[in-house]
């Protein structure tokens, strides 16, 4: 069995070698007869690392391999690496998030934008599309980008506060903002207030879900609510979230509240 330094080494050097970098080191390795603390072998891998980080991670892969595991020959360990490699590739495939933001742009990390992201969801999506927000106001290229969705075949459901649903906590409904054909052709939902959790004071609570997904596949979950302004001028963030798992869950427990008769078609 492989030792915790040695097997978080191996990781390392999957993580930050380009794969055809790491197949050619485990091609080295694969080849070589000598042992991990042999100067050639060291040289020739070296020769074939540009980066200095590289060559760091390499040498101290090296050094552990040959304290750690000095009986493990070294086609061993180039099997550990690919197979590290292979393993962080699909963790990747399988499960990839992206920072979402509204607001002002200050600095150089990559961050998308809440508007973007959202018609990039519904745009591409093929089957199945679902909008959770508090607020839906002034978003016109949202409901236009729905209603095409909607032709091409798209089934949408929509979960939303109402002034009827929620007792006028927000004074307008989803109708004034996306218009009679995405209402008529998408299942909307809302939370009845007799289905609500309340306190001593008989205060009740507010549907405060701001979320998309997509065909069971991408999970946007954002501080944004369908507005112009959370799209635009306020400081919202979210994380756009690429898993089918995580997505059929959320989609499963979203399921279950309508199957109970927690949130009802309106």
């Amino acid at each position: 069995m492989l030792s915790p330094p040695l097997l978080a080494q191996i990781r390392r050097v999957a993580l930050e070698l380009p794969t055809p970098t790491l197949e050619s080191i485990a091609n080295v390795l694969s080849n070589c007869q000598s042992r991990g603390d042999s100067d050639n072998l060291k040289s020739e891998l070296l020769q074939r690392l540009p980066k200095v980080s590289w060559r760091q991670a390499i040498v101290q892969l090296i050094e552990v391999w040959h304290t750690q595991a000095p009986s493990l020959d070294s086609s061993s360990l180039a099997t550990a690496l690919l197979t590290a490699a292979y393993c962080e590739q699909q963790n990747q495939e399988q499960l990839s998030v992206e920072i979402v933001w509204t607001g002002p742009s200050i600095s150089d990390i990559p961050l998308r934008r809440t508007d973007q992201v959202l018609l990039q969801l519904i745009q591409n999506a093929q089957q199945e599309l679902l909008l959770i927000s508090f607020a839906v106001y002034k978003v016109p290229e949202i409901a236009a980008a729905l209603v095409t969705a909607i032709n091409r075949g798209v089934k949408l459901r929509i979960i939303v506060e109402t002034p009827d649903s929620d007792h006028a906590k927000i004074p307008f409904g989803i109708k004034t903002a996306f218009g009679t054909k995405i209402i008529t052709k998408a299942q909307v939902f809302v939370w009845p207030h007799e289905q609500r959790l309340t306190d001593s004071d008989g205060r009740f609570g507010s549907l405060h879900i701001k979320c998309a997904i997509a065909d069971n596949t991408h999970l946007f979950i954002s501080s944004a609510n369908l507005t112009e302004y959370a799209l635009a001028l306020n400081m919202e963030m979210g994380l756009l979230v690429h898993s089918q798992d995580l997505a059929s869950q959320v989609t499963e427990h979203i399921d279950r509240l309508i199957y109970q008769g927690i949130l009802v078609l309106n």
